[in-house]
């Protein structure tokens, strides 16, 4: 049978990055605190025995009202086949006074350990050395040194194992009871003065062990951390940041996004020239095609998207971000641990809201998971892309940053604005308990790993496509025979009007004609029909039946928008062109203006921007608060925001453009 080893330590100690090297399976790392959430499994093969793995929450303490903490200490007192034989113990040797709380707690368990001590370039960095065979005597247990990230020192964790022995340190000795007895009850008596005893021990130990060497004038980091943290321009750095990365993302993005589209046109041409004219051309070249394209053109936005911010989150930064985002956390009633869930919900709401678990406070904890789909997710961002390049001219906006970013910042801004109001309310609902202590680690700056945040960028593209790619092109198949079909002979009808008008206005060139008789088959349909009835509902927000269409079938996922539009607005087979030229050329019938132009698509932004068009999301709410209560208030407040926006946005931008 498999020998059973967890893994645990503080977070951010290299953790899962060693978990990732052992077992080859691709689990997400980064330098954010918190990022293991539940327990990872495993196996670790080695040339005479194979092991299973758990990947624990890093934790900083066994006494934890947390949820994805008390993880752990149920792991550790399990009595089923899944308590640990052995433990490998991470240990940062940059801060060995934290990790060694840690490390006597467990200790005290009885299970067999050893220590990997992680991080020691950053320690000589810091001016530290550790005594590795200091410390392996003080602890009683074997001490490898590795370096995670490169791969260094595997090699001996195999034959430490095979010396893995009880700890030597024995502060309390009557740990496990204690943990028994708290779990049980909750009582948190007793436990400060343990850990101030703890400590008194540790600061001998690591008098022991650890040489300080001289050091300087204050480093290079500590004056970059007093501007990034600057209770002034730490903000502002933070919205140049922004500003850089959406920049980046249209300017890198828009060659690739041209040669998608192109590429796409060319295979519907392609495929309408070859194959002979039916129902099955129709559907691979109207419907199969565009719902594709609708996918993949989104690719390279998404990609520089996500490559930004993992070189972000390897360099240290993210967490300095949360860190002067704390102060306004705090004023509208949520906790510091509220920061990585919101700032992780701008990737994706779903593992955001399971990351709510490390927030103590219940009610913080619901404040948090309500308004995390607020972030505009990755799913928003091929709908914002599409909008911002039709409607929004190439122009320069401040400085080096162009109008299009300059807007596409607001409709992120937008969202967190909303986010802070709705957590304003939940303040003053719980307007009697106090927020809960907020400990948050500053990881030392470190070069990205590059293949890393590439894996991470890889692995969101993929997803991105997998998962929405499926319901996109699904959407698209059924909308195109929605559009492709209509009830009784409406579609034979519409055609014959269109041919007779055609017959009376010699002047209309075969392009007007086959535009003309397109629209007037897709007004006849049964889509037509269904945008047709809902039209009422949005007409006041600048919205065609066409839009209306996209918004019904984008509540299963957001980006199915671009996929619908794609579909709805295709080229004729003689003249393929893209969504946007053909959205583009559109035009109101009453007033002869783009009927797609900016009013419009700063509205529809907004409305995305706020309502809850995620099914997955609303699942994943009701899981976690146990009740259809939230998600269905959630829904409707947050549906109800967007059409009042939407609405205001409308209104004004027809009045002052």
């Amino acid at each position: 049978m498999d020998e059973n080893i967890a893994l645990i330590g503080n977070p951010n100690c290299g953790k899962s990055t060693l978990f990732n090297h052992l077992t080859g399976l691709r689990q997400k790392v980064s330098n954010l605190p918190g990022t293991t959430v539940e327990k990872k499994y495993g196996s670790w093969k080695t040339e005479k025995q194979t092991y299973f793995l758990q990947d624990l929450p890093g934790i900083y303490s066994l006494y934890s009202e947390a949820e994805d903490e008390k993880v752990v200490v149920k792991a550790l007192l399990a009595n089923n086949e899944e308590v640990p034989k052995k433990i490998l113990f991470i240990l940062d040797a940059s801060n060995l006074r934290r990790n060694l709380l840690l490390f006597t707690q467990v200790a005290e368990l009885k299970i067999p350990m050893v220590v990997l001590l992680t991080m020691n370039d950053t320690a000589l960095k810091k001016n530290l050395e550790v005594s590795t065979a200091a410390l392996e005597n003080i602890l009683g247990v074997p001490v490898v040194t590795i370096n995670p990230r490169k791969g260094d020192g595997m090699e001996k964790i195999v034959p430490a194992l095979n010396n893995a022995r009880v700890a030597a340190v024995q502060i309390m000795g009557n740990t496990h009871e204690r943990l028994v007895a708290y779990i049980q009850t909750g009582k948190r008596d007793g436990i400060a003065a343990e850990t101030l005893s703890r400590y008194a021990h540790i600061e001998k130990m690591i008098a022991e062990c650890v040489i300080q060497k001289t050091n300087g004038n204050r480093a290079w980091r500590n004056r970059l951390d007093y501007w990034l943290t600057h209770r002034i321009f730490g903000y502002l750095i933070f919205a140049f940041i922004m500003l850089s990365i959406f920049q980046g993302v249209f300017t890198l993005a828009e060659y690739p996004m041209n040669w998608i589209e192109q590429a796409f046109a060319a295979l519907s041409d392609l495929t309408a020239s070859a194959l002979p004219a039916g129902q099955f051309t129709s559907l691979l070249t109207d419907g199969l095609i565009p719902g594709i394209a609708g996918v993949v053109v989104f690719v390279p936005q998404i990609a520089i998207l996500f490559l930004f911010i993992g070189l972000l989150e390897d360099s240290g930064y993210m967490v300095r971000a949360s860190f002067i985002t704390d102060r306004v956390m705090r004023r509208i009633g949520l906790n510091g641990r509220s920061v990585i869930p919101l700032i992780s919900g701008f990737a994706c709401a779903i593992p955001s809201i399971m990351a709510t678990r490390s927030i103590k406070h219940k009610g913080e904890r619901l404040a948090t998971m309500f308004v995390i789909p607020l972030m505009s997710c990755s799913a928003r961002l091929p709908v914002y892309t599409l909008l911002v390049s039709l409607a929004v001219p190439e122009t320069n906006g401040i400085g080096p940053f162009s109008l299009r970013s300059l807007i596409m910042t607001l409709a992120y801004f937008a969202g967190i604005i909303a986010a802070m109001g709705f957590s304003l309310m939940f303040k003053r609902r719980n307007r009697n308990s106090e927020p809960s202590e907020f400990i948050l680690e500053m990881p030392t700056y470190q070069v990205p790993r590059i293949q890393t945040v590439l894996l991470q960028m890889s692995q969101k593209c993929l997803s991105f496509i997998n998962s929405a790619g499926k319901v996109i092109v699904i959407i698209s198949l059924i909308l195109w025979w929605l559009s492709s079909h209509g009830p009784g002979n409406a579609m034979d009808s519409a055609e014959a009007e269109v041919n007779k008008t055609v017959a009376k206005n010699l002047a209309i060139t075969s392009r007007q004609h086959s535009i003309a008789l397109a629209e007037a088959k897709l007004e006849a349909s049964y889509a037509g029909h269904l945008g047709k009835f809902i039209e009422p509902a949005i007409k006041p927000l600048g919205y065609d039946w066409k839009t209306g269409i996209a918004i019904i079938s984008s509540f299963a996922a957001r980006e199915v928008f671009v996929g619908t539009m794609a579909t709805l607005f295709r080229g004729d087979s003689e003249n393929p062109e893209t969504i946007r030229e053909v959205m583009s050329q559109t035009r109101n019938k009453t007033t002869g203006k783009p009927l797609y132009g900016l009013p419009y698509a700063l509205s529809l932004m907004i409305f995305y921007a706020f309502a809850l068009q995620c099914m997955s999301t609303i699942a994943i709410m009701k899981r976690e608060t146990g009740s259809w209560k939230w998600p269905i208030i959630q829904f409707t407040a947050f549906l109800a925001l967007a059409w009042v926006s939407a609405w205001v946005v409308n209104t004004l931008s027809l009045a002052l453009l």
